[in-house]
């Protein structure tokens, strides 16, 4: 290994190129929460969540940069005192001389984001925008375009199947026991799908909107009571396979990308082995 000095400045850099700081939404928090931009960074910890768990893996690993999905700094914070939690994570983060970057929002919308790793883990082809979007305009050189991002994706599959079927396939990809399946119930073992959307995390009901008779289901996480009725009403199929499964997929591709692009340095990642929620 080269003893080559890569700064955090390096590491933002790189990940504003994968997903740019100007597609998060405005009450998102993302970029560096924590840390120094000229900090010379060694081993970094790809995350979803930064948990208690979590942290006392990345002081274990002597990681000096944590890149995680959710910012652990969300709402506006008054006080660090160690009588809660988050306090005592930010707390230590800082006694351990530990940055932390947040790809959130930004890193869904972006072109090869979550969304579009939960389309590509579903294996679908095709995979395209769908929805309302944000425009980026890029500057290569000489040479200028304008891309547009989504949060949802649409894509297909290789082959027709049953809807039954393709339960089992999310399952597997996403390493998951149980998924919550909307629908008519007298159709569903009848039922045939090919054409897939995706929308990873929490579902917004506003992507209702888009969805036309072309989409055979969904694949989402964190469905409402009254949106699922108004689903089945409406004759949409979805499956809610859940917030942490439909998202922690794009940890191990952000550490490989990582990899790729800063061989000199130490890329580990690290997740819960399961969401928040215990199923009996």
């Amino acid at each position: 290994m080269n003893n080559l000095s890569i700064k955090c400045s390096q590491i933002i850099e790189y990940m504003d190129g994968i997903a740019p700081i100007e597609l998060a939404e405005e009450w998102d928090n993302v970029g560096l929460i924590i840390g120094d931009n000229e900090k010379e960074v060694k081993n970094v910890l790809v995350c979803l969540d930064v948990t208690t768990d979590i942290l006392n893996y990345a002081i274990e690993e002597n990681a000096d940069t944590i890149i995680s999905h959710h910012p652990l700094i969300f709402k506006s914070i008054k006080r660090i005192v160690n009588k809660d939690w988050k306090s005592t994570l930010i707390s230590r983060m800082i006694k351990n001389n530990i940055n932390l970057y947040c790809a959130h929002t930004n890193l869904d919308y972006a072109k090869t984001g979550v969304n579009w790793s939960l389309a590509n883990a579903l294996k679908l082809n095709k995979i395209e925008n769908v929805g309302e979007g944000k425009r980026i305009i890029y500057h290569n050189g000489d040479f200028t375009y304008e891309q547009e991002h989504t949060l949802a994706k649409v894509g297909t599959l290789e082959t027709t199947q049953k809807l039954t079927s393709f339960v089992d396939t999310v399952k597997q990809a996403l390493n998951i026991d149980n998924i919550r399946l909307i629908g008519k119930v007298d159709n569903i073992d009848n039922k045939y799908i090919n054409k897939v959307m995706v929308f990873s995390g929490s579902f917004d009901d506003d992507i209702l909107h888009y969805i036309g008779s072309k989409i055979d289901v969904i694949v989402t996480g964190d469905i409402k009571h009254h949106t699922a009725i108004e689903m089945i009403e409406k004759g949409i199929y979805a499956i809610d396979a859940g917030h942490f499964a439909t998202e922690n997929i794009i940890v191990p591709v952000i550490s490989e990308l990582l990899k790729k692009e800063f061989p000199d340095i130490n890329i580990i990642s690290k997740s819960m082995e399961t969401g928040p929620f215990i199923f009996y």
